[in-house]
């Protein structure tokens, strides 16, 4: 008898009970009343004063619903991440990267905007709503770019930082109606009843059950599909009802505790590395996992700000996993075992050209309506002695879409895959994080020192990025999830910056958002010198650039050294961003639809697409400026949230058309 086999799931369950009755304690005695009046509530064992009374209810109706509520949100994110990764394939797949939590959050934000009361009766059907639609559309965009599973991931988190950027929107414009939801959105685990608990355990027990019964089909669709219909499976069916329920499962979450991102990453690996082969097995322990892992989040959400500060507020838990799992999927690219089936899944795209221009031709319409549009935006409506005041952000907001458009067209070019951008890959993200952390710790900071945090933090990104791609072998889809993964997990940390420095938050949160509002003179003239030092040697580079497209051996034949290229290229491409960042703040999809709009002209040389890709996403963001300021004057919406809408429409548009192909 192989009596290993049986004492070391023991071992593991027993060791596993302990730490649930360890982190449970714990989380039952951290709270605002003190370490020991708690732990002696907890045990009965404090006197019947008027002090212990009130811990008493600290405890029963404040940290007990909030531990159960942890927990039963980690099962069911647990066991989602088991369905999803089971129906996909794919180890990288979970609600948080399939944009499957995005999509629920944003259904929860607009419902309780238009439709407050049904959303206040029925969230989980909110939050399905927008879940399932999201997903829906995640997968029909990635099968319309190719059948790789990076791709896969790869649109889902473009969408999850497409509806992110509506949501905080939304979350800005409608800032007294929706007073709180932006920390609950961050995944807030606070309970003050146990009517939550009482309305979700029924729905996550019962789909969590219902899981099992698929467990055994999606063991034989492990092994492949044309074998999974062989043995009789109904693979569409399966991999459909699996994804439904793990939308359930994730859905359910959002509506009642906001985004938990990564968990339902992490649990079935961790459950996969505990031996858990099968899929029912694997099940139930990454809901124990998950729970688990929510649980010890939450608790260090609580004891950080305890133990830094003593203070009783607490991070959202969701800004907690986040900083776990986003390093923890960095850690999985790393891992060629992992992602070997993956890099070598033809994934490279690129975009059909719509129709054909002469290069001449289309370069003389682009500086006819640069020209229109940026007299529009100067003249338009103004008296001309109030010139001084918006010529600053005007040519701003010209010299910084043509820094974003060249970026995204560079780091599309490096990693042959057209969702690349600089907002995707990380740079700019982060680039926002660092200047962030110096509005709130040192306000008042001036332009020069933003633009050198800035540089600080888009060369911070650009550093781990090409370390990263030495372990994963430079491939050019994993670069670009790991710039994805870096950007969530700087978007996070920005969310936590801002709950800290809640009094200079309004001020960074319209910056954040992207607007040329505050913009001076001296900024402009840092932002032109740097532009204006930058683009003349990537025109310079365009020989270069257009024979790194044609693969990965071709260049190294034709004497380009790659390396060395595409690091002065990468080099190049931060500071664009940096600076950009330092002056009009985070301003996403510029660098993704310039590239683009240009491609399907038919410009295929760099000799002409850094002129044009450049003059493009001047248009795009001197007229986002322009209607910025009209749309509902007197007032004035962020330029960057208009962007972020059209480009996010856009990136459906395009993708739904089928203009995407696959290069083999």
């Amino acid at each position: 008898m192989n009596y290993f086999g049986i004492i070391r799931p023991a071992m593991v369950t027993c060791l596993m009970l302990m730490l649930y009755l360890a982190i449970v304690v714990v989380s039952l005695i951290t709270g605002p009343s003190g370490l020991d009046s708690q732990l002696l509530a907890v045990f009965s064992l404090s006197p019947g004063t008027g002090d212990s009374e009130m811990t008493n209810v600290i405890v029963t109706w404040l940290l007990l619903p909030r531990t159960l509520m942890a927990l039963l949100c980690g099962a069911a994110l647990g066991a989602a991440g088991v369905l999803i990764q089971g129906a996909t394939r794919n180890p990288f797949a979970s609600p948080a990267t399939l944009g499957v939590n995005a999509g629920a959050m944003l259904a929860i934000v607009l419902g309780s905007v238009f439709l407050p009361q049904f959303t206040g009766q029925f969230p989980v059907v909110v939050a399905f709503s927008g879940a399932i639609l999201t997903t829906i559309l995640v997968f029909r965009l990635a099968q319309a770019i190719s059948d790789s599973p990076v791709n896969l991931v790869l649109v889902g988190m473009a969408m999850t930082l497409s509806l992110g950027a509506l949501s905080a929107g939304m979350l800005m414009f409608y800032e007294n109606r929706l007073d709180g939801l932006y920390t609950w959105g961050a995944g807030n685990l606070s309970q003050f009843d146990y009517q939550p608990i009482q309305r979700s355990w029924p729905i996550i027990g019962m789909l969590t059950a219902l899981a099992l019964l698929f467990a055994r089909r999606l063991d034989m669709i492990e092994l492949g599909t044309e074998q999974a219909e062989s043995l009789g499976v109904n693979v569409r069916r399966t991999v459909g009802l699996s994804l439904l329920i793990g939308v359930l499962l994730s859905s359910t979450v959002v509506s009642q505790v906001g985004m938990i991102s990564f968990v339902g990453l992490i649990a079935p690996h961790i459950a996969r590395g505990l031996g858990c082969r099968k899929v029912w097995l694997r099940l139930l322990v990454s809901t124990a996992v998950g729970a688990l892992l929510l649980l010890v989040a939450d608790v260090a959400a609580r004891l950080i700000p305890l133990l830094i500060s003593d203070s009783h507020y607490s991070f959202p838990a969701g800004v907690m996993t986040t900083v776990v799992g986003a390093p923890f999927m960095l850690f999985l690219l790393t891992q060629r075992k992992r992602v070997s089936a993956l890099a070598t899944t033809p994934g490279e795209t690129g975009i059909r050209a719509l129709f054909h221009l002469s290069p001449v031709t289309f370069l003389s319409a682009l500086a006819f309506v640069f020209l229109l549009i940026f007299g529009f935006s100067l003249f338009g409506n103004l008296d001309l002695q109030w010139i001084s005041l918006r010529w600053p952000r005007v040519l701003t907001a010209a010299f910084a879409g043509a820094a974003l458009g060249v970026s995204g067209l560079v780091l599309q070019t490096l990693t042959r895959n057209p969702l690349s951008s600089p907002d995707v890959s990380g740079l700019t993200t982060t680039g926002v994080l660092f200047v962030v952390l110096g509005l709130v710790l040192f306000p008042g900071l001036g332009s020069f020192e933003m633009t050198l945090l800035s540089i600080m933090g888009s060369g911070f990104a650009l550093l781990l990025l090409l370390g990263l791609s030495r372990l994963t072998g430079f491939n050019p889809l994993l670069f670009a999830l790991a710039g994805l993964c870096l950007s969530a997990m700087a978007a996070t940390l920005i969310s936590m910056v801002l709950v800290l420095g809640s009094n200079q938050s309004s001020e960074v949160l319209v910056w954040l958002s992207g607007s040329t509002y505050a913009v001076t003179s001296e900024r402009f003239y840092l932002l032109f010198i740097s532009v204006l030092a930058v683009l003349p040697l990537l025109f310079a580079m365009w020989r270069r650039l257009d024979i790194l497209q044609l693969g990965e051996y071709l260049p190294s034949l034709l004497g380009v050294r790659i390396q060395a290229t595409v690091a002065i290229l990468l080099v190049m491409v931060a500071l664009l961003s940096a600076v950009s960042v330092a002056a009009v703040g985070g301003i996403s999809f510029i660098g993704l639809m310039a590239p683009h709009i240009c491609r399907v002209t038919g410009l295929s040389s760099h000799r002409h697409l850094i002129p044009a890709t450049a003059m493009m996403g001047s248009i795009l963001l001197v007229g986002s400026d322009w209607l910025s300021r009209t749309v509902i004057a007197p007032f004035e919406i962020p330029s960057g949230l208009l962007v972020s809408g059209a480009g996010g429409i856009y990136f459906i548009l395009l993708l739904l058309s089928g203009k995407y192909i696959q290069r083999r």
